[in-house]
């Protein structure tokens, strides 16, 4: 054997070559291919015709043909000014089946194996394949299959392929049969497993399959029963041993947890050392929610050090630490704590680099940015600038990481990555609302039109009682420091006569535009204004109600009330809003407020008015639940020409976004028509609260599409008059006047007479057709003649 092979197989083996003289390369052959083609191999080589060869050279191009997992064998050989490289080609994979799986799908299987190569027409790799049939295993074991057997058998074929079967045997599932502590004198055995997600086999464990052993919820869970200790007093309390038992068969487990409680402790003293300077002394200490004398919870000691390390983060000490040292007492049961701040360096911002904005332009998340570069690194501007891209809408998750500039300690760059999501809509659609019917719509919206934070929308729709069509433009940044301006065309008829719940005799066409004008205040506050001018036409139809005919004797131009008005309604609008939330889609915490006015100007055929404030909290209650409180109070009224707010401007109450139990539109005072039919006037004033416990549907992965919720609403629509048999169109019935408070009776719209209430469930989807809700009431405040209407929903339309 040549002296250069000897060293190539010692280099195979690990031994170090001989050396040799090096030599400069004349050509190159390599021998052994059957499907790789020359030139793959020739790419990965570190040398060409005319480099200098070493036995360090020979080394590098062993390791890269092996790198490339094409080759099982790679020898380099020389002859004179020659190399020679000899391969054995890895077999290509000619097939991947699976047989045997039933907890797991096939495909899912084989989609696993694709991530390690091993896909028909790809090299065959043993180590590959050894590591996908390892995570398969786990992931049975996972699911609670402890005595799953899975079989691989590679068979060679022709043409150096090979097919690869694996035989699974899923066996019987492994079931958590008990749960045992040790050691726990103050909490029983049950109390602890209620802290736990893993379960003892019960009645519902094939719902929520708690019962399979999992080792990181158990680490979780073992977490959570020594926080519950700590939470609760016991300051010195830990998990220190834990063992689970399986039988011969894999059928079933207990899980042993020994625990060490300790004494209860009380919180005792608490001091602040350290350089704070930049965050007084006095600051840090208003931010500890520990209290002497109180009960010592671990939970109190962790926001405490939350909101200290916040603030020294807005104070621009970005790798701020603080080191706690506890002092216990076990004989007073008092422990007291000493937290050293140690600030680090002031820390400022070098680059901001955005990533993931495939579509969006930088200077559309740029201008919602509070932290500026070359500033000092601020947490609470980094905290609102998150807020306010999100508040954007165009995307679903935002992140900002802090990097160390290298050699440069007092620098960091801000990796701020977000994931787009779709703001652009063609549509052709349909859905159905309660009451409504059939809706059909069509219409283009880019909400980000071209990556440029402007929005553009036309649409079209038609319902049983409703016909629109409207164009609407909106610059978000008309000027540099943020004023909006945006116009609308637009175009409405209103048919309450094909109504399922409440048909009335009239009908309003609005033709209309106008511009509008937002104005940023503060960082959360803005004001709204707006000009506009319609073009409105009311009939009404014989069977229409009185104050339907007074309007047009009023008003317009007909007989006995029964005509049309058709006159310019002269808008101007303003209103402020402050919005504090943390999110567009799904809010958590935080507040919206909104007050508008709108008035139909002097000089329009209408003069009237009216004020709305609507109010919305959401409050955490842990990670999942969420609070939400909302109210809405509104008042209107005519002036100048028009004594009284127009009937087809009044509040109306009951349905989703009101009181829900209630047909939609029908609270508030009810009268009969001429044909006996009893409809809801409408009120010119409103007032409506709602409380909402809102959480996540339980198996669903993306939280962020589906909402369920628990509610309790409260409404009423009333106007302060009194309704009898001349307000009211009276009929006879066996000689008797009739109206819906009974015979010759007499009723005066107040709050508390219109006021209804009731409680339900809710569910709101995010879907693809657009948003969904649902919704299921019940009335707890009802009278007589009230239209229950206990399960509501929208589909396909804005809610």
């Amino acid at each position: 054997m040549k002296l250069k092979q000897i060293a190539a197989t010692l280099m195979l083996i690990g031994f170090s070559p001989l050396a040799m003289a090096d030599f400069t390369i004349q050509d190159i052959r390599v021998e052994g291919l059957q499907r790789t083609e020359p030139s793959t191999v020739f790419n990965y080589l570190p040398v060409k015709i005319g480099d200098n060869f070493t036995d360090a050279k020979g080394e590098e191009i062993i390791k890269n043909l092996y790198a490339t997992g094409f080759f099982d064998d790679v020898r380099v050989e020389t002859s004179g000014n020659q190399v020679l490289l000899t391969v054995v080609e890895r077999p290509t994979i000619s097939s991947v089946n699976i047989t045997g799986a039933k907890m797991l799908q096939n495909e899912a299987i084989k989609k696993n194996f694709d991530a390690f190569g091993l896909v028909q027409s790809q090299p065959f790799n043993q180590a590959r394949l050894n590591e996908a049939l390892a995570g398969l295993k786990q992931e049975y074991i996972t699911r609670g299959k402890q005595s799953v057997q899975i079989t691989p058998t590679v068979s060679k074929l022709a043409r150096n392929r090979v097919a690869i079967d694996v035989k699974i045997d899923e066996g019987a599932t492994t079931k958590i049969t008990d749960i045992e502590f040790e050691g726990n004198e103050q909490y029983s055995d049950r109390k602890l497993r209620r802290q736990m997600s893993l379960s003892e086999t019960g009645a519902m464990s094939w719902l929520t399959l708690n019962n399979r052993f999992n080792e990181q919820k158990f680490a979780q869970d073992m977490e959570k029963v020594t926080d519950f200790y700590q939470n609760n007093g016991y300051f010195e309390a830990r998990v220190i041993d834990t063992y689970i038992q399986t039988n011969e068969d894999k059928t079933r487990q207990t899980i042993h947890v020994k625990v060490h409680e300790g004494p209860r402790y009380r919180w005792g003293k608490v001091q602040i050392e350290g350089d704070t300077r930049e965050v007084p002394k006095e600051n840090l200490y208003k931010m500890l929610k520990m209290k002497e004398g109180k009960r010592y919870e671990r939970q109190k000691m962790v926001e405490s050090l939350q909101a200290m390390q916040t603030a020294m983060g807005s104070a621009g000490y970005a790798f701020s630490e603080i080191n706690v040292q506890p002092v216990p007492n076990p004989e007073t049961g008092v422990v007291d704590f000493v937290l050293a701040v140690d600030p680090g360096r002031k820390v400022y911002v070098n680059e901001i680099n955005i990533s993931g904005n495939n579509k969006t332009r930088d200077e559309v998340v740029r201008r919602e940015l509070r932290q500026m570069e070359a500033a000092p690194y601020d947490v609470s501007k980094l905290q609102r600038s998150k807020e306010r891209v999100e508040l954007l809408g165009y995307f679903d998750d935002v992140q900002f990481e802090a990097k160390p500039v290298e050699g440069t300690p007092d620098q960091v760059d801000l990796d701020m990555s977000v994931k787009e999501r779709s703001t652009g809509s063609l549509d052709l659609s349909a859905g159905w609302v309660q009451d409504t019917g059939l809706v059909l719509s069509a219409g283009v919206a880019q909400d980000n039109l071209f990556g440029t934070g402007k929005s553009v929308s036309a649409r079209v729709s038609r319902s049983k009682t409703t016909q629109s069509a409207s164009l609407s433009f909106t610059e978000p940044y008309f000027t540099p420091d943020g004023v909006s301006m945006g116009y609308d065309l637009y175009g409405r008829v209103y048919d309450p006569r094909e109504s399922s719940s409440s048909a009335q005799q009239y009908k309003t066409t609005t033709l209309g535009t106008g511009v509008r004008m937002g104005i940023p205040v503060t960082e959360y506050d803005r004001i709204n204004l707006g000009l506009g001018a319609e073009h409105l036409t009311v009939n009404t139809y014989d069977g229409a109600p009185k104050r339907y005919r007074d309007f047009i004797n009023e008003h317009g131009e007909g007989t006995n009330g029964i005509g049309k008005f058709k006159g310019w309604i002269y808008k101007g609008n303003i209103g402020w809003g402050r919005n504090k939330t943390d999110n567009a889609l799904w809010p958590t915490r935080g507040y919206l407020t909104n007050v508008n006015g709108e008035i139909g100007l002097p000089g329009s055929d209408l003069q009237y008015y009216t004020l709305t404030h609507n109010q919305t909290w959401f409050f955490p209650l842990n990670k999942n639940l969420t609070l939400m409180l909302g109210g809405e109070v509104g008042y209107g009224n005519g002036y100048g020409k028009t004594k009284e707010m127009p009937f087809f401007e009044n509040f109306y109450g009951g349905g989703l976004g009101s009181v829900r139990g209630f047909e939609s539109g029908t609270l508030g005072p009810k009268v009969y028509d001429r044909y006996g039919d009893m409809i809801s006037y409408g009120g010119n004033k409103k007032a409506n609260v709602s409380a909402e416990l809102l959480f996540p549907m339980p198996g669903i992965k993306d939280s962020r599409t589906v909402r369920l919720s628990l509610f309790a609403d409260a409404g009423s629509v009333w106007d302060g008059k009194t309704y009898n048999d001349s307000s009211s169109d009276a009929y006879y019935t066996n000689g008797a006047t009739q109206n819906v408070y009974g015979a010759g009776a007499a009723h005066k719209s107040t709050f508390k007479e219109e006021l209804r209430y009731s409680a339900g469930a809710a569910l709101t989807w995010l879907s693809p057709l657009g948003p969904m809700k649902f919704s299921y009431a019940y009335p707890i405040k009802k009278k007589q003649g009230d239209e229950i209407q206990r399960f509501q929903f929208q589909l396909g339309t804005t809610f």
